[in-house]
């Protein structure tokens, strides 16, 4: 039902999909002249090489960080529906959204936006359309940062599981890194940390994105996309990245739609993502060993 929900809407022109980062002059199709005159200022170039990365992190990442050129996570935006439509946007909270896979660098800045899939919809799922259909192209050699609710593969390095992740986690612990997995599972958790500061940015500089709207079902759509370039304006301009959490609230919270936040496990529901895990898991543990053995030669 949910595949055949997003054929009818990739045909209805519902998904959106933009490089987002500066200089360059792709942008996909979008209705609307204003918000194409928006991102046609503001589309850009695919993601490159962080100059600046290395400095986000300590000495011992250098091997992960080295092919890194940002990171990747899914959010869910609340939709308002007509109820024969409603079905497939069911997350898993039982609410109406979208789910909007997003890519961002080390600034904050978001590189890819692909919006419009219905929130019953695998984060991992989400990605595989914006590779096969969105224009979302890893430059040779180079992979981006997820969590564990996509498969490891070469271009997509998520952390181990079954070992300390999290921040927070890694911080209860108050130890160092015991072995090559803990000190990967730290480093990676310290350069993920990048996106779910932009979407958190993203959502409080922009409340219409917690709440749902009355709009056409494309503009909905149009409207998470324009949010994430007006955001990328914002940090071109250096503008104030502490003012959201100083503003007071423009929407009634009682009007805040609950929605889950990105998958937790990846459940194995992509083909092309399974058969690139084993090659994901020599390159992770390429970069954990090497990692560690920089760490532990630091220390002696």
């Amino acid at each position: 039902m949910a595949a055949r929900r997003c054929a009818e809407a990739w045909r209805c022109g519902w998904q959106r999909r933009c490089w987002l980062a500066p200089g360059g002059n792709y942008v996909s199709w979008v209705r609307g002249r204003r918000l194409r005159r928006i991102l046609a200022r503001f589309g850009g170039k695919k993601p490159q090489h962080h100059p600046l990365i290395a400095k986000h992190v300590k000495r011992s990442a250098q091997p992960l960080h080295t092919d890194c050129i940002g990171s990747i996570d899914g959010t869910h935006i609340p939709m308002i529906l007509p109820l024969d439509q409603q079905e497939p946007y069911r997350n898993r909270k039982q609410t109406l959204s979208q789910n909007v896979m997003l890519a961002c660098d080390f600034d904050l800045k978001f590189v890819h936006v692909h919006a419009g899939w219905e929130g019953s919809a695998s984060d991992a799922r989400v990605l595989q359309d914006a590779l096969n259909h969105g224009g979302f192209e890893i430059p040779p050699g180079n992979f981006f940062l997820v969590d564990a609710g996509y498969a490891n593969t070469t271009q997509f390095i998520s952390p181990y599981r079954g070992t300390i992740y999290h921040l927070q986690e890694q911080g209860r612990a108050r130890q160092k890194p015991r072995d090559y997995k803990e000190l990967f599972n730290l480093r990676h958790a310290q350069l993920r940390n990048h996106i779910e500061r932009a979407i958190g940015i993203l959502k409080m500089r922009f409340p219409i994105l917690r709440t749902g709207s009355h709009y056409p079902v494309n503009k909905q759509v149009d409207i998470s996309v324009a949010c994430c370039v007006l955001h990328n304006f914002i940090r071109l301009h250096n503008g104030d990245m502490s003012w959201p959490n100083n503003s007071n609230a423009e929407i009634d919270p009682d009007q805040i739609v609950d929605v889950p936040n990105g998958d937790q496990n990846y459940n194995g529901d992509i083909r092309a993502f399974n058969n690139s895990r084993e090659a994901g898991n020599q390159k992770r543990n390429d970069i954990a060993q090497r990692m560690w053995d920089h760490y532990i030669a630091r220390r002696t």
